[in-house]
């Protein structure tokens, strides 16, 4: 079996040797969904688009078919593991994007001097909260009781490398 790396911010793994990463991210919220087109990239170069019209569904398009193809992608998402079973492709779309969007928040944050805190349902980041990065190393209990207010859920804040679990909190 071919070594596996684990993708930070989804439960996705896939081939080393074959490392797929979203670059681009477009989207707009229609009445039946959102819509969007996601640049697929391996080693610096576009492979081709995921794109969704905002109907739930997605899917896998080719740059250049001489170069990478529908079944090179199908092959690429038979070699995936989610949460350590075999994955689907809407699994594979979703799980690209949504590293993308951390990622890209997580820079945001820490552009603006803050950290990230997210809620995480069925291994996706569903809400993205920023928390004053005074908080950060030894106050995870203020960042929680901070957080508390907007939802009873259980959060992670991003500590730079990995998601750190953050106490639970009742709100006051």
């Amino acid at each position: 079996m071919n070594p596996m790396i684990n993708l930070l911010h989804s439960p996705l793994s896939m081939p080393a040797d074959q490392p797929l990463t979203v670059l681009f991210y477009e989207h707009l919220e229609l009445s039946t969904g959102v819509a969007y087109r996601a640049h697929v990239h391996r080693s610096g170069q576009q492979l081709g688009v995921i794109e969704s019209c905002g109907n739930g569904e997605s899917q896998f398009l080719p740059t250049d078919l001489a170069n990478y193809d529908f079944q090179d992608f199908r092959d690429f998402v038979s070699s995936c593991l989610f949460k350590g079973e075999p994955t689907t492709d809407q699994q594979v779309h979703e799980a690209l994007i949504n590293e993308c969007e951390v990622s890209l928040a997580i820079a945001v944050a820490a552009e603006r001097g803050k950290l990230l805190a997210r809620e995480v349902t069925d291994g996706f980041t569903t809400t993205l909260t920023t928390v004053p990065r005074a908080f950060h190393p030894n106050g995870h209990e203020q960042a929680a009781a901070q957080l508390a207010h907007l939802s009873h859920r259980a959060r992670e804040m991003w500590t730079g490398y990995r998601w750190q679990r953050l106490p639970q909190t009742q709100p006051a």
